[in-house]
């Protein structure tokens, strides 16, 4: 008991500190995650929103050619270009790309304010590895910006139909690894997208989530050894409290169990004197000796019982090869005139030569007990069935008896010392240590013990152990 007490309380601490590490890992996770797409996003839509121009001609922005350098392609004001010529009469270049030929109006906003506001802004992170295309109304694809220095031109034509094809203006193509973000139609119906790749992002996430698998693995394996040692160390006392209290019970019944039998003999010595006439005396001698072979019959089961605690299951050396079909057929034999004098019947269906490893004396007690407790709680009239057959590598003993059907709580409670299941039952001698026993000499035996019903009138109960193996 105490170890299974044991292993529950390892059982529910290395649960709870699963528990407890999948909540952390789990929102470890998720956090990176939101912050890796919270900087992506913050890149895609700054990219989207830039309006950098293109080179005249349609050439490729490349990772050389900073916003600081742009400064050759906007001559301030007043300054001579390579050329030699000036400004014109309004402090406007004359050579400004893009403006050879429509100059700005006069009062119009000086192209030295428009770049220091633009130089004023947060610039995106030049390491992040996007790709930033247009594509104009006439279908044609044009590279604004591209770091993705794996994708080819003849992809980007293809990248801008998979984001035509997203339900959303955000999506991830998980194929190529890329998110993307498609910006509006302007009114030339132009329309930008900006890819990033998420190669790394998702490379951090998924060696996060192997390196939080492996802290995890051993940090349970830690905390379950680190709860074996405090389950030792909290179970201690209950431990040496069940150990006194086996002894006491131990020594206790050992104790009665020679005064018990001294009476015994000195009662059986009374009922065969000459001497004792009288009726009343002989009757109150029966009554002695019924109830001091009651008694015997308790402290013989808790003596039993606290052995049974104590020393645990025998050594297998100390079991030897048992004829299970014989000992059920010779103690069915044994009972069948109880069960006559009951106004029942007992019947048996056994399989021949089914050969178990234990203690006859033992297995010839668990027999008595089911048979005993099938005739004392069966109605009378009805038949008590013992079935022994075989099922793959075990022997399976059925005891099933008619009477009143047991109720789904009485079910996981027939196992226990002194449970005595109907209060309207009383009538029938016993101290509720029958099926106790059994229990423990199944357990002793390896072997599982049950308890079912029908629900309308019969009761089984059902022992499996484990065959002999051959050789």
């Amino acid at each position: 008991m105490i170890r299974r007490l044991r292993w529950k309380f390892v059982a529910i601490l290395t649960a709870t500190a699963a528990v407890f590490l999948g909540i952390i890992f789990t929102t470890l996770y998720f956090s990176t995650k939101a912050n890796f797409e919270h900087q992506s996003m913050g890149i895609l839509q700054m990219e989207l929103k830039d309006s950098y121009t293109p080179f005249a001609g349609g050439g490729r922005r490349t990772d050389r050619e900073r916003p600081e350098e742009r400064e050759a392609d906007f001559p301030a004001e007043n300054e001579t270009n390579e050329l030699g010529e000036g400004t014109g009469e309004n402090g406007e270049n004359s050579l400004e790309p893009g403006n050879l030929e429509n100059k700005p109006a006069a009062g119009a906003a000086p192209e030295t304010s428009r770049r220091q506001e633009t130089e004023t802004q947060s610039p995106p992170d030049r390491h992040f590895p996007i790709l930033v295309v247009e594509k104009r109304s006439d279908g044609t694809v044009q590279t604004v910006e591209n770091r993705i220095f794996h994708l080819e031109e003849a992809d980007i034509s293809s990248l801008t139909s998979l984001a035509d094809a997203m339900p959303e203006d955000l999506g991830i193509l998980k194929e190529l690894n890329l998110r993307c973000l498609r910006g509006p139609t302007g009114p030339d119906g132009t329309t930008r997208y900006v890819f990033a790749d998420i190669y790394q992002e998702q490379y951090a996430l998924r060696s996060q989530v192997f390196h939080s698998a492996v802290i995890g693995v051993l940090s349970l394996a830690a905390f379950f050894a680190f709860s074996i040692l405090l389950s030792r160390w909290i179970t201690r006392p209950i431990d040496q409290a069940w150990k006194m209290e086996q002894q006491f019970v131990s020594d206790a019944s050992h104790e009665l169990k020679t005064p018990l039998t001294v009476i015994l003999s000195n009662i059986s010595l009374l009922k065969q004197s000459p001497h004792i006439q009288d009726g009343n005396d002989r009757r109150r001698i029966d009554h002695i000796h019924s109830e001091a072979g009651r008694m015997k019959q308790l402290t013989e089961g808790l003596l039993q019982l606290a052995r049974s605690d104590y020393q645990g299951r025998p050594a297998p050396s100390s079991l030897t090869p048992v004829d299970f079909s014989y000992l059920a057929e010779s103690c069915i034999s044994t009972f069948e005139p109880l069960a006559f004098e009951m106004g029942k019947s007992i019947s048996g269906a056994i399989e021949p030569d089914i050969t178990v490893k234990g203690d006859e004396g033992k297995l010839r007690q668990l027999l008595s007990i089911l048979l005993d407790n099938g005739c004392k709680y069966s109605a009378e009239g009805t038949s008590i069935e013992a079935c022994l057959k075989r099922e793959g590598s075990e022997a399976v003993l059925t005891v099933a008896n008619e009477g009143t059907p047991l109720a789904p709580e009485e079910l996981g409670q027939l196992f226990h010392r002194f449970y005595r299941a109907d209060p309207s039952r009383g009538s029938v001698t016993g101290f509720g240590l029958g099926l106790s026993i059994a229990q423990c000499i199944t357990a002793e035996h390896g072997g599982k013990i049950s308890a079912s019903t029908d629900g309308v009138k019969r009761n089984f109960f059902t022992v499996r152990l484990p065959l002999k193996k051959e050789g």
